[in-house]
């Protein structure tokens, strides 16, 4: 099943190589609708999650965590395309030489661009409706932000390796089980535990600071706070995708086939250094 799996991963990563190549519009398309996605499911965290917040109740995170799984069924459904799940893919599907290392950074580039346009278009969208426009600095949104935005480098990061693997395995273990509703299952509870957590995932901090920095907050949510947690939240995911996901379950799938051919390659190599 795993095997199975693993080539699903392969097959998905150059079905988007071949999208991104023949039609680039198209796919950062896919890409923005996936910032967009995640955009409107923020919105209903932070609204429900405030009527918690203003009453002080300790249910304000795991209330304001529950529906954000809905976010990666959108995207895995809706036909877009989420950087974060393609550090996995792409890592995959270029250990097995189905692509290479070019293909991998190209993907990576655009579907950040696209996931980025999709967070902004949509904050735009979501300041033009008010809804946001008198919300005081004490809000759950600004709460959030401000934790994220002036916390040290190295937990950010951690956070989103950790923040990643989740959101990874979301992508990879639906494709273990048959049925639409345990796919959904899965990605739900996994993405559930990551928010709830208090994870980092750079395209979820796109639209929320997007969100947050057209609408009423403290000084400590600045343009500069959010390069502050974006960069290490993007490195930090893309080490929880490609090698605690992607690397860990090539390596555990490979076939005792693939290991003799690998262990062969080795003896051989050493037998010629030591016939030197």
């Amino acid at each position: 099943m795993l095997g199975q799996g693993m080539e699903y991963v392969v097959e998905l990563a150059k079905k988007k190589k071949h999208i991104l190549d023949t039609d680039p519009i198209q796919y950062i398309m896919r890409a923005a609708l996936a910032g967009i996605f995640i955009g409107f499911i923020i919105v209903v965290c932070f609204k429900l999650g405030e009527f918690f917040n203003a009453a002080n109740s300790p249910a304000t995170y795991l209330v304001s965590s529950l529906f954000f799984g809905t976010a990666l069924i959108m995207i895995m459904y809706g036909g877009a395309e989420l950087f974060t799940g393609n550090t996995m893919y792409f890592t995959v599907s270029t250990m097995r030489k189905e692509t290479t290392l070019t293909d991998t950074l190209r993907n990576w580039g655009a579907v950040y661009a696209g996931n980025f346009i999709g967070a902004v278009f949509f904050a735009f969208l979501f300041h033009a409706t008010g809804l946001f426009e008198h919300i005081p600095h004490t809000h759950l949104l600004n709460k959030v932000v401000e934790t994220k935005m002036t916390a040290s480098s190295s937990h950010i990061f951690f956070k989103a390796v950790l923040c990643n693997w989740l959101v990874c395995l979301a992508c990879f273990l639906p494709s273990q089980v048959k049925g639409d509703v345990a796919k959904m299952g899965i990605m739900f509870l996994l993405v559930f535990s990551f928010f709830l957590s208090g994870y980092e995932h750079c395209v979820a901090n796109l639209s929320l600071f997007s969100i947050a920095l057209l609408s009423p907050h403290p000084e400590t949510v600045s343009f500069t706070g959010a390069l502050h947690n974006l960069i290490p939240a993007t490195l930090g995911n893309i080490v929880g995708g490609s090698i605690f996901v992607g690397m860990v379950y090539q390596y555990i799938t490979r076939t005792p086939v693939e290991k003799s051919v690998i262990l062969s390659k080795a003896e051989q190599k050493e037998n010629t250094v030591l016939n030197m």
